[in-house]
């Protein structure tokens, strides 16, 4: 992974840790705004607990752990996942208008961080540089190669001694 790329993602991860951080000292606002999905979801699966204020810190201490995973390099894909799934509760409540007018323009600010962690989870994997390659090629070329003459030597052997020391039957 490039230089810029890396600190493009640590770049990505610190919203996520400052906003949980926030949430988790003052969760009060957060979780007026999401206790109507709250109460839906613990009514239809009963593992969710009903009180939003818990549901949302929470969702701020995931956010605190993934963000902090992103930000040193750690299980990437897995931080994006568990940011991402922080940021659809509120995204949803901003659209279905739970919300006042100013969060729903955090709302487009949390779309833009989904994209960008969805970019990011979904990146495919780099391959080792051509010099790697290489050697890796040649080693395994090497490899197979010695054990061949190895086999080839062994059957050598085998017939080059039945010849000099016939067995008397």
């Amino acid at each position: 992974m490039g230089v810029l790329r890396i600190q493009l993602q640590r770049l990505l991860a610190a919203p996520f840790i400052v906003d949980s951080v926030e949430t988790l000292r003052d969760p009060e606002p957060r979780a007026e705004a999401l206790a109507p999905m709250v109460s839906r979801l613990s009514k239809r699966y009963p593992w969710v607990p009903d009180n939003p204020v818990l549901v949302v810190r929470a969702q701020a201490a995931a956010g605190i752990g993934a963000g902090t995973l992103l930000l040193f390099g750690k299980g990437t894909r897995l931080a994006c996942v568990v940011m991402a799934a922080q940021a659809v509760p509120s995204i949803v409540a901003a659209a279905q208008g739970h919300t006042a007018p100013s969060a729903r323009e955090g709302a487009i600010k949390d779309l833009g961080l989904l994209g960008a962690l969805v970019l990011l989870a979904t990146e495919p994997r780099r391959r080792p540089p051509k010099v790697v390659y290489d050697a890796q090629h040649a080693v395994r070329h090497a490899r197979r190669s010695t054990a061949r003459a190895r086999r080839r030597a062994g059957r050598t052997v085998r017939k080059a001694s039945t010849r000099l020391d016939p067995r008397p039957s």
